[in-house]
């Protein structure tokens, strides 16, 4: 049987930030300084740019077609994962498509377009490695595909692309009715979405973006507090957690508390 009819769960690509503080910086502090505001500055721009997404068509996993590019499959066929309850083994192969593309109702995969996967009965686009510039206006590649094969739950290897920007890091009530989920920044161009949360704090160790409580960020290894973007903007970053400096892989009012 075909991957389409296995689905077990999606989850966050997650993004791991690697990026460094830039050097051009603008600082501002209100005039005059107001003493109830607990630290005034704010490095409004860190001097950096939106980081351009590696290529992920070249990082699906090899096999006879492409999942991103979809090469490999007959005209009128649609790579995807393929899998059964039997072998836990997941693999790129051809199968029949439709016509529907992003947001098209779906009942199986068979009512997708190439390109496309049936995912909770909406087709959604198919990517790789969070390669968000394949995505449509309003989307980004961040919730990966986990399939249940041979009786387990495996990475298909495959992700898709997701709608962004409804919901607000910085406010802990923006994912209302998801205990474990939160707000986080899922892509390098600041795109926000409602996605699986950890518990790590700030200034714990962090491996993936799911590691950290929501309200932070993973980045060069540590979680980090986010914070808002503006002169004595609230949530502030305190002493120990250094500078609220926004980034430009940062959503517009939101920083992220950077140790100097």
């Amino acid at each position: 049987m075909l991957g389409r009819f296995f689905i077990a769960a999606f989850t966050c690509a997650g993004l791991l930030l690697g990026v460094g503080c830039g050097t051009t910086t603008t600082v501002s502090t209100p005039a005059p300084f107001d003493a109830g505001c607990a630290d005034p500055s704010v490095i409004e721009d860190a001097g950096d740019s939106i980081a351009v997404p590696d290529a992920g068509a070249p990082q699906c996993p090899s096999g006879i077609c492409n999942y991103q590019a979809q090469t490999g499959c007959p005209a009128d066929q649609a790579c995807r994962p393929q899998f059964n309850a039997v072998s836990p083994d997941v693999s790129p192969g051809c199968e029949a498509a439709g016509t529907g593309k992003s947001g098209a109702t779906c009942a199986t995969g068979s009512d997708c377009a190439s390109g496309y996967y049936c995912a909770d009965n909406v087709c959604r686009k198919q990517c790789c490695a969070g390669d968000w510039s394949v995505c449509d206006t309003g989307e980004s590649c961040f919730r990966s595909l986990e399939v249940k094969a041979g009786g387990n739950v495996i990475d298909s290897g495959m992700a898709l692309c997701f709608p962004v920007d409804g919901c607000d890091p910085l406010d802990p009530s923006s994912c209302p009715g998801a205990p474990a989920q939160g707000c986080r920044i899922v892509d390098s161009q600041g795109s926000t979405a409602c996605v699986p949360v950890g518990t790590a704090q700030p200034g714990d160790t962090c491996a993936t973006a799911n590691t950290c409580a929501a309200g932070s960020i993973c980045s060069l290894g540590a979680c980090r507090a986010l914070c808002r973007a503006d002169v004595c903007g609230e949530p502030a970053c305190t002493a120990s957690q250094g500078l609220c400096i926004r980034y430009s892989r940062d959503p517009a009012g939101v920083g992220e508390c950077t140790p100097e």
